[in-house]
């Protein structure tokens, strides 16, 4: 079994894995898979393109799932995201306890886009490609 930083690495390897900069994101997300399933799991990271969860299921590369979480608007409040997002990868993690699974989100809804932008934006990120 390899490591979860093994994991990062090789996660963000390769030119066509990395499109948009990521910032650790840390929160409660609820996935709706294709069996309509709700599960909880946790986020790890989140770009303009997708996010990483801890999934207590290894879900299947490819499937399509519907996911759920909050982020934080400064001290203003938070703001509810729904997302549709494609399984790029499920690999086990005995560090993490679960599957890190990697959501690439698909036809993303403008406000949802623009909440997440601010968000990231906060953080001296923004939803453009990363840099390297």
């Amino acid at each position: 079994m390899i490591g979860s930083r093994e994991v990062k690495d090789w996660v963000a390897s390769g030119p066509e894995r990395r499109e948009h900069a990521r910032k650790p994101f840390s929160t409660t997300a609820y996935l709706k898979l294709p069996n309509l399933q709700v599960i909880e799991v946790h986020t790890v990271d989140l770009s303009g393109g997708g996010i990483g969860t801890v999934s207590p299921l290894n879900l299947s590369p490819g499937a399509m799932c519907e996911i759920t979480f909050h982020v934080t608007r400064d001290t203003t409040g938070v703001d509810a995201v729904v997302a549709y997002g494609r399984v790029a990868f499920s690999i086990l993690s005995g560090r993490e306890y679960g599957f890190l699974v990697g959501l690439q989100f698909v036809n993303l809804a403008p406000e949802y886009r623009a909440i997440i932008e601010r968000h990231l934006a906060h953080s001296g990120l923004g939803l453009g490609v990363e840099k390297d």
